[in-house]
């Protein structure tokens, strides 16, 4: 049966010190074949905060405390279908460099890699899922800012210049 609600999402952005974050192409759902960010469907009486923790771990192995996420970092409204009216709620945190990840889901992604915001803005819109393309466009959220290497700042033209 379609839902007569919207439902909620959390997206996860995992923040590497070099500003990457990690991304991973969908498989077998709406969306299949485009990059998106680990994440999931917010659970009755869950925070945001949980959820982030548990589909970080559940997807991609990785435990990151509850304190540790900047929630919400922003919200996107998306319609990607007439079944999938989705609010997604954005959480970023930051690990460390040689963070150690894995594909824990195969059957729902085919693989993880860090990518730069600006790649991954800069992809054909058909290879961006479309919750995470509407983040990268979000004035407000400015992921480029968030995403900027440790110690660099955007300056007036967009480039990264030490802080």
């Amino acid at each position: 049966a379609m839902p007569d609600t919207p439902r909620v999402g959390v997206g996860v952005i995992l923040r590497r010190p070099d500003g990457a974050f990690l991304v991973g192409e969908r498989k077998g759902s709406h969306g299949a074949g485009q990059l998106a960010l680990p994440g999931g469907a917010l659970e009755l009486y869950e925070t945001v905060r949980q959820c982030a923790t548990r589909e970080t771990l559940e997807e991609v192995g990785v435990r990151v405390p509850e304190d540790a996420w900047r929630a919400p970092f922003a919200v996107a409204e998306a319609v990607i279908d007439a079944n999938n009216h989705w609010i997604t709620i954005f959480a970023l945190a930051h690990v460390d460099a040689d963070v150690k990840f894995e594909n824990m889901e195969p059957h729902k992604c085919a693989g993880w890699s860090f990518k730069r915001a600006r790649d991954v803005a800069n992809a054909p819109d058909e290879g961006v899922f479309l919750p995470l393309r509407l983040l990268l466009r979000d004035a407000n959220a400015n992921v480029d800012e968030a995403c900027a290497p440790d110690g660099f700042v955007v300056n007036g033209d967009g480039v990264y210049e030490p802080a």
